[in-house]
């Protein structure tokens, strides 16, 4: 399995794109950064697009990418996200006021994009590898993603506060190669963090505590001005499983 990170910021700035992960040049989660990390050509190459939730910066490039794929597939690309997640794709996104409704373009029987629904704990196997939905705690409905081929996996909380059970699958995973999780405020603002359920660094090191397996643990979603206070107090957890994951970084298992 072959993993690239297309971006890894909780913001967007000179050189930092937002969420996305691609999986064997065929799948993407989440779509902060299709387009501005992928040319036409890898794009064209793209089959499933797995949403961990509806906030902007993990959907944000998917209307240009449906523009930049148009009449280029002979199959839609399948939109996979909780039900909720798609309602607001089609009510405030691809709604032909925001941006034309490309699950019906060029016509509802042949469309350029179709939505799939997941439901959380159930697998769905696409291009050779499985993903699991698991529910996590975040503002609106969420899930991170177990990834697995079934000889390697690694799994992506994607945004999360205090939650439990992506703990449990992932101390139940026997083939578990890596761990994306978030931190997105430094200590200081933890009453930001808890107001919009992400993670400060002292937060995560509770989380980090429910995870048993001795496994790397990247970090993502830090918010770039914050960067230069929140490396120190990632770094004072302590942790020797922690690193932070970088842009473009590519993994091979």
């Amino acid at each position: 399995m072959e993993l690239r990170i297309l971006g890894c910021s909780g913001g967007e700035a000179d050189g930092e794109r937002l969420t996305g992960l691609l999986i064997n040049e065929q799948v993407a989660i989440d779509a902060g950064s299709i387009t501005g990390a992928l040319t036409v050509e890898e794009q064209k190459r793209i089959r499933h697009v797995f949403l961990s939730h509806s906030h902007l910066d993990h959907i944000c490039t998917l209307p240009f990418f449906t523009k930049n794929i148009f009449g280029h597939n002979a199959e839609p690309v399948e939109i996979h996200a909780l039900p909720e997640t798609l309602d607001v794709l089609r009510r405030h996104l691809f709604n032909d006021e925001l941006w034309p409704d490309f699950s019906v373009i060029p016509n509802p029987d042949d469309p350029t994009i179709r939505y799939t629904e997941v439901v959380p704990e159930q697998g769905y196997t696409v291009c050779g590898v499985t993903f699991t939905p698991i529910r996590v705690n975040h503002l609106v409905p969420c899930v991170g993603y177990k990834v697995d081929d079934g000889k390697d996996a690694f799994i992506f909380t994607s945004d999360t506060c205090h939650t439990d059970r992506i703990w449990e699958v992932a101390n139940a995973t026997p083939n578990l190669r890596l761990l994306i999780t978030e931190a997105s405020f430094p200590n200081e603002q933890d009453w930001l963090a808890v107001a919009s359920k992400h993670l400060t660094p002292r937060m995560l090191g509770e989380e980090l505590k429910k995870l048993t397996r001795n496994v790397p643990v990247a970090i993502y979603h830090l918010t770039p001005g914050d960067k230069p206070q929140m490396l120190p107090q990632l770094r004072a957890l302590g942790d020797p499983r922690l690193r932070m994951l970088e842009q473009n970084e590519q993994f091979a298992w």
